[in-house]
């Protein structure tokens, strides 16, 4: 109850007693979920974070230690929900900008050639770090802790960066959805 009503009261020492008290254990459990170490890290970072942001209304009991633990279980939970989402639109996009059939009708080849040239345009327009940080994960199959440790930047980085990808070539390519199903349903 210490502990608790300490860091309510803005008490840094108490606060840094329970990260380095709980961190290593909550990154060893977060692991478990995602499978990722320095994601694992991140995650529990976040939760320290929040936990440091909201302390003026925590309503804990005598004990913090499930209130720790739950907020990584969600942490990790929202991370892989975001991972899944993300990975249907890579999919999509890999798809989209790599599958060139020789058999395609003339329509079809039109239709493809003018997505190419969209999706070219798109992710030119991304900033150089983004586009760079895309390209290395779509293209070149890089993992996120491959990209990060080529680029010198963090794990969180590049899943910022990617989510800014997507989220403009989503943006950028709305109006040739039509056009990348057809392609699809080709397969």
């Amino acid at each position: 109850m210490k502990l608790v009503k300490s860091i309510k009261s803005r008490e840094e020492q108490t606060f840094e007693l329970i990260f380095r008290r709980y961190y290593v254990r909550l990154c060893s459990f977060a692991n478990k979920f995602i499978h990722d170490t320095a994601e694992s890290e991140e995650i529990v970072q976040e939760a320290f974070l929040s936990i440091w942001k909201k302390r003026d209304r925590l309503n804990l009991d005598d004990d913090i230690r499930p209130y720790l633990f739950k907020s990584v279980q969600n942490l990790c939970y929202n991370f892989l929900e975001h991972q899944k989402v993300e990975e249907k639109y890579y999919q999509v996009i890999e798809i989209a900008y790599r599958n060139q059939k020789e058999d395609f009708h003339t329509f079809e080849s039109v239709l493809y050639s003018e997505l190419q040239v969209k999706v070219d345009e798109a992710i030119d327009s991304l900033p150089q770090k983004c586009r760079e940080i895309f390209c290395l994960s779509r293209f070149d199959g890089l993992k996120y802790t491959e990209i990060a440790e080529k680029l010198h930047i963090s794990v969180k980085t590049v899943e910022t960066q990617m989510s800014r990808a997507l989220v403009t070539l989503r943006r950028e390519l709305s109006d040739y959805l039509v056009i990348i199903i057809l392609i699809l349903l080709q397969k």
